[in-house]
């Protein structure tokens, strides 16, 4: 795709600013490691207790959008939406610290997610124009721009083609209570894979399947909040294939309260193997 001078123009500010929030999120995460286990005392919109560093890093994402000159309205996973000042030019989604629970433990995965999405009164998930996803510890950081690709610290990435679902090693979310149809699914799903891998951050499985690492990343649970949006942007711009639970391209509104389920592949043909083991029907 040939990008007008004046949007890359734009796009190049766009991610100089993100790339700055990201970057001082997590050096703040770095700088406080004696405070992983610390909590708020409140539950986020989503209903989650609120970790001391996800809401610092959260603030200072916010504090970086406010002071770039640009007009963002911001939607996070801890205050939910914050209006811009004036007029919005972007929607920027943030997902602060995704990864919470391997933070307080000690466990070394976890990651800081933003897209943008130029602004108008209806978004959806087809509309994100950037997303960056920085691992906090294994010094990788990820760069999709809408038509042009994933970079994986500067480098172009691609998914993993043409493995067969026998030989598939996937990342799937087993975050809710494994009984009735969840839990034959599930079975059903990983019997018909080589073998799972999960970082227990989602956004960080996603990178992987967006640079070959991983072949796919599942979340059927419809429990995923839309903040993880810029992972599956990962996916799709790096070549890859993300379906929703009926088979069809995975696109839903941008708001607070739709959840999302998916299944992120590296090609269609896996992705619909994968969803036919989960429902137990062929597409």
């Amino acid at each position: 795709m040939v990008i007008p001078s004046k949007t890359r123009e734009d796009t190049m500010t766009l991610v100089q600013v993100l790339s700055r929030a990201v970057e001082a999120a997590k050096k703040n995460v770095l700088d406080n490691l004696d405070l992983a286990a610390e909590q708020t005392g409140t539950l986020n919109p989503f209903g989650d207790r609120t970790l001391l560093l996800d809401q610092r890093a959260e603030d200072i994402i916010v504090e970086v959008l406010r002071e770039s000159g640009m007009q963002f309205d911001i939607m996070t996973e801890e205050q939910g939406v914050i209006k811009a000042e004036a007029n919005p030019e972007f929607l920027a989604i943030v997902d602060p610290i995704d990864g919470s629970a391997n933070l307080e433990r000690e466990i070394p995965l976890c990651s800081i997610g933003i897209s943008a999405i130029p602004f108008s009164d209806i978004m959806t998930t087809d509309d994100v124009t950037l997303s960056i996803i920085d691992s906090i510890f294994t010094d990788e950081t990820y760069v999709a721009t809408k038509g042009q690709g994933v970079k994986k610290n500067g480098k172009s990435v691609r998914p993993r083609k043409g493995t067969p679902i026998e030989n598939a090693i996937i990342s799937y979310d087993t975050k809710r209570k494994w009984e009735g149809q969840f839990a034959e699914a599930s079975s059903r799903t990983l019997t018909a894979v080589y073998d799972m891998r999960r970082s227990a951050s989602n956004l960080l499985d996603l990178c992987w399947t967006a640079a070959g690492s991983l072949d796919a990343m599942v979340d059927l649970r419809d429990m995923l909040p839309i903040v993880h949006v810029c992972g599956t942007h990962m996916v799709l711009e790096a070549g890859g294939v993300v379906l929703d639970k009926n088979g069809s391209h995975f696109t839903v509104p941008i708001d607070m309260n739709v959840k999302m389920s998916f299944v992120a592949a590296s090609t269609e043909e896996l992705a619909k193997e994968i969803l036919s083991a989960f429902k137990g029907v062929t597409f």
